[in-house]
């Protein structure tokens, strides 16, 4: 599967798959790990084709919404975020400071 050729309901039926191979719990951990791996991608480009749907759903709604609507248009969708990095403004976590508080 292409980047430029996503289809949604095959990459969900692959993640669901690889889900189930891991409820199995019989595993090999080097076939488990490349799973793993492909898993994180998938859920990745999933969630990043939810998103975009998503933006294009409510620049429709945007585009038939009547002109004198007192309520003010929804925000777009955000774009999807690296959970590996913190939230803009905060500083990074130290690991060894975690869960002093």
């Amino acid at each position: 599967m292409s980047d430029h050729e996503f289809h949604f309901e095959q990459a969900l039926k692959e993640l669901e798959d690889i889900t189930g191979y891991f409820e199995t719990g019989d595993a090999d951990l080097d076939q488990g790990l490349a799973k793993f791996e492909r898993g994180l991608e998938l859920a990745a480009k999933l969630k990043k084709h939810l998103a975009e749907i998503e933006n294009r759903v409510e620049k429709i709604k945007q585009r038939f919404a009547p002109a004198d609507a007192a309520t003010p248009a929804p925000e777009p969708a955000a774009a999807p975020v690296d959970d590996d990095e913190p939230p803009i403004g905060e500083p990074p976590v130290d690991a060894n400071q975690a869960g002093l508080f």
